[in-house]
């Protein structure tokens, strides 16, 4: 039995066939078995989060740190999946979004996507009337403000903890209050620790329980039947820090279906179309 190795290329496409909809000429293909997975789940939203410089050795590594986290690669589905080169956090993101290489898509910094004609996943949804929306750093927010329906960017004037903290409730409120059915959110901690104040082990293991912590305060707070993409930019590549992966370019892909309250989804909502 030969496995599949998937890239980072893959996840938007996949997220464009559960929706329906389709990436002109991507570089990616659909994962299978994220397909298969949702073929008997009645999905109403799809959230991508995006947690920043995480490979796959230090996700490993952090054991039960993240025993949330693990628990839904557990419950749902788990890929080791390969990260594209630069493996720095605008181009990588863009692959995610859009399907296409760097070399592609031409996102090498923010400022790029007020120019590139390149359409994110999240815009070809709204486009084909499915609400979409992003929850990011203000300048990211800033240009994606006229290419998807909802875009809220956050400023870290707080703290990096409170910086993600206030991502996560405000990604709530956009399913709640904004009706989006795609989503698209990013998490720091961990980078900005690594790049900026972790001078030990346990710093790491802090930034990365909040990361935990904020995961299951996510989910225990979506009231609709969700499908849930978490993934990582690229693995560490701070060089105080870059021992951890090991040289590793592989991200975590964790898949993961949480079931909507009985009393939390209208019998007139909409729902995801899987065209399988």
């Amino acid at each position: 039995m030969v496995l599949m190795t998937y890239t980072q290329l893959d996840i938007a496409p996949t997220i464009a066939h559960i929706l329906d909809i389709s990436i002109p000429h991507h570089d990616g293909k659909e994962i299978w078995e994220a397909i298969r997975y949702t073929e008997d789940k009645n999905i109403k939203q799809i959230l991508l989060v995006i947690i920043d410089g995480i490979g796959v050795t230090l996700y490993n590594k952090l054991g039960g740190t993240i025993n949330y986290v693990k628990k839904l690669s557990q419950d749902g589905l788990f890929f080791e999946c390969e990260s594209l080169p630069p493996r720095i956090t605008t181009p990588n993101i863009g692959t995610i979004l859009t399907g296409y290489t760097p070399e592609h898509h031409l996102l090498y910094k923010v400022a790029d996507v007020f120019y590139t004609p390149i359409r994110s996943v999240l815009e070809i949804a709204s486009e084909n009337g499915i609400k979409s929306g992003i929850v990011i750093e203000t300048m990211g927010a800033k240009s994606m403000s006229n290419r998807v329906d909802v875009a809220i960017g956050v400023e870290n004037t707080r703290g990096i903890v409170d910086y993600d903290k206030r991502i996560i409730n405000l990604a709530l409120k956009a399913f709640k209050l904004e009706n989006v059915m795609l989503m698209a959110i990013h998490l720091r901690v961990i980078d900005n620790c690594l790049h900026h104040y972790a001078e030990s082990w346990e710093d790491v293991i802090y930034s990365a329980t909040t990361i935990d912590g904020n995961i299951k305060r996510l989910v225990d707070g979506l009231s609709k039947s969700t499908l849930l993409f978490i993934t990582s930019d690229h693995p560490v590549h701070v060089p105080k820090w870059a021992y951890i992966d090991r040289d590793s370019i592989n991200v975590p892909l964790i898949i993961y279906h949480k079931h909507g309250y009985a009393d939390g989804t209208k019998k007139s909502d909409r729902g995801v179309t899987n065209k399988v």
